[in-house]
């Protein structure tokens, strides 16, 4: 188990320690978590049961939420630091370069929508999770959108990758708070 995902699990495991159930809130095993999210579409369980890997076998919908909003503020987080890096060689052409610096922008954006979606998930206040789900899903597609033209990129699968595992995300949280 990376260090990354042993962090989660724990204080996944101090949120259900430490307090109390969420009103209205079920408990279930992460696999039919995962099937409740997925309802027909195996490549969203498969990545559902990927994502949720190392957290609790039995939980609140709640903890697996949070899991998963944690792990994708943990990529963006990966994937900023790689666009600097990227940025930083300064041999990109100018059209990639803007594409990448869109990018960053809206990974910043993203991150801080997920910031604030631990946050309520972690307070139980569910009023704007829906919402900052879908605008951290919007942000993440509107950075896949500008590298459509640049897909040789090695950045693009990184993106693609958590443009999946922020959607797995919002689906989780959808089983809370609706889509």
């Amino acid at each position: 188990m990376t260090l990354v995902a042993a962090v989660l699990v724990s204080f996944a495991a101090l949120l259900v320690a430490g307090g109390e159930a969420c009103n209205n809130v079920p408990s279930m095993t992460s696999y039919d978590a995962c099937l409740k999210l997925s309802n027909t579409t195996e490549r969203w369980h498969a990545l559902c049961r990927e994502t949720l890997l190392n957290a609790p076998a039995t939980a609140e919908l709640t903890v697996y939420a949070l899991v998963a909003t944690r792990l994708a503020r943990q990529r963006y987080r990966n994937a900023v630091a790689e666009m600097d890096q990227m940025l930083g060689t300064g041999k990109l052409p100018a059209g990639e370069k803007a594409a990448v610096d869109h990018c960053k922008a809206k990974y910043g954006e993203a991150g801080r929508l997920m910031a604030g979606v631990a946050d309520q998930l972690f307070a139980r206040d569910f009023s704007r999770v829906r919402q900052e789900y879908i605008d951290a899903q919007v942000a993440v597609g509107s950075c896949q959108d500008g590298l459509w033209a640049y897909r040789g990129l090695p950045v693009v699968a990184m993106v693609t990758a958590d443009y999946d595992l922020t959607m797995v995300s919002y689906l989780l949280g959808a089983l809370i708070v609706g889509r």
